[in-house]
């Protein structure tokens, strides 16, 4: 497959207005301004950065990984997993018009919003592609993240929205290569899908001569994988897609052991549960081989187009401890989501993640998201939050580690 020139070469970054936009839109998201509201508004927040649209509770995979995936893997197993309870939770799902109602006021805000398609696999919504038109149409920038296995169908229709000027980034999740992704996605035939699903899109992008939708990877370590990180991307230098980054996430997770520091102290009105833990064996996890794979990574892409992240971004005495301390606060211990990043179900609840013990603050179904983002219960909330910075339960959560300041990509962005 040939390839035009990289999309992420320097040069292009600062001679197309998308690629302009895009970078000083990035930019912004990454800098926090001094988290002004966090430190002095009482609770009040600025527009969210980033808004994420759990479109279905639904996924086509069972990875080994997360309780949904187990869930789909052994049908009655997980039935009261907090993840599964937090997607489903509520009455009636949210209609198309209803998730309209919440693009349009998303779109409101400024500085507008990123939009955010995950939680489960987005692409088995029904009408994603008018919910996609509409959010290209509001000027909000997108992001969709995906496990490929239906991208081929979708992808003149992604590659037809960047026709207009839509942001959108795709980020596909692959966590090894061919049977051996399979065998944790627990679905045979999914590496191939996945792979298709990206040539179909860069093919699309190219035949139209355009930059947009970049195209990213993310991998999630884990002990089915944790030893084969450098031929994982050796295999996507080898094809030369033009990628925008590699991501290597750390597992995101509450052990027991987290659950029972948590409650001993907020588990009376705050009860938090173990979450995604019983398909992995964190224990077996080598961090030494882990850190120094990363680290010989970054060496062998450094000064090509291609970007390569972890996050978190441990150093190499964090890494140690992030499976054997679970209990312990690493990279970050200040918790800044609320003011920041929410999430709102198939269901229409506003919640901060899927993984958050918190509760529901609202449901869009009820009120507009405008009056939730800045209402008493929401501000009670950040409040009560950064008067102890933290829960013991957040200390593996990605909010948290998102709530730092990510100096390394905004560095990475103007190298």
């Amino acid at each position: 497959m040939q390839h035009d020139t990289h999309p992420l070469h320097k040069n292009n970054v600062f001679s197309n207005p998308l690629f302009t936009r895009s970078f000083a839109r990035k930019l912004f998201h990454a800098f926090n301004f001094f988290d002004i509201d966090y430190h002095f508004l009482a609770g009040y927040s600025f527009p969210p950065k980033s808004v994420c649209l759990i479109l279905t509770d639904q996924c086509n995979l069972k990875c080994r990984m997360c309780d949904i995936g187990r869930m789909n893997s052994q049908q009655t197993a997980f039935p009261s997993s907090p993840v599964v309870k937090s997607i489903r939770s509520g009455d009636e799902d949210m209609s198309n018009d209803d998730w309209l109602k919440v693009v349009a006021d998303l779109s409101r805000f400024r500085p507008k919003p990123l939009i955010l398609l995950t939680g489960t696999e987005p692409f088995l919504y029904p009408d994603i592609s008018t919910l996609t038109s509409a959010i290209a149409a509001a000027g909000l920038p997108l992001h969709i993240t995906t496990n490929g296995t239906l991208l081929s169908r979708y992808a003149e229709h992604l590659a037809d929205l960047c026709t207009t000027g839509c942001l959108l980034d795709i980020t596909v999740s692959i966590d090894d290569i061919g049977e051996y992704h399979d065998a944790i996605r627990g679905v045979q035939g999914t590496f191939k899908r996945a792979v298709a699903g990206i040539e179909e899109l860069v093919s699309r992008r190219e035949a139209r001569r355009q930059w947009f939708p970049t195209i990213n990877i993310t991998c999630t370590i884990s002990s089915y994988n944790h030893d084969h990180l450098e031929s994982f991307v050796e295999w996507f230098v080898e094809k030369k897609y033009p990628l925008q980054s590699i991501t290597f996430n750390h597992l995101w997770f509450r052990d027991a052991a987290i659950a029972e520091s948590h409650n001993r102290r907020y588990g009376k009105d705050l009860p938090a549960e173990k979450e995604n833990m019983d398909g992995v064996d964190i224990s077996s996890i080598d961090m030494v081989r882990v850190a120094r794979q990363l680290q010989n990574i970054k060496k062998k892409c450094a000064g090509t187009p291609l970007r390569v992240y972890q996050h978190p971004d441990l150093s190499f005495d964090a890494a140690q401890q992030y499976y054997k301390y679970p209990t312990r606060f690493v990279f970050y211990d200040t918790c800044k989501a609320p003011w920041r990043n929410v999430s709102v179900t198939p269901k229409g609840n506003i919640i901060l993640s899927p993984l958050c013990f918190l509760p529901s603050l609202g449901n869009v179904k009820k009120e507009s998201f405008a009056a939730i983002w800045n209402g008493e219960q929401f501000k009670k909330m950040r409040r009560d939050l950064k008067k102890i910075k933290a829960y013991p339960a957040c200390s593996r959560c990605c909010l948290l580690f998102d709530s730092k300041t990510k100096y390394y990509k905004i560095a990475s962005m103007i190298r």
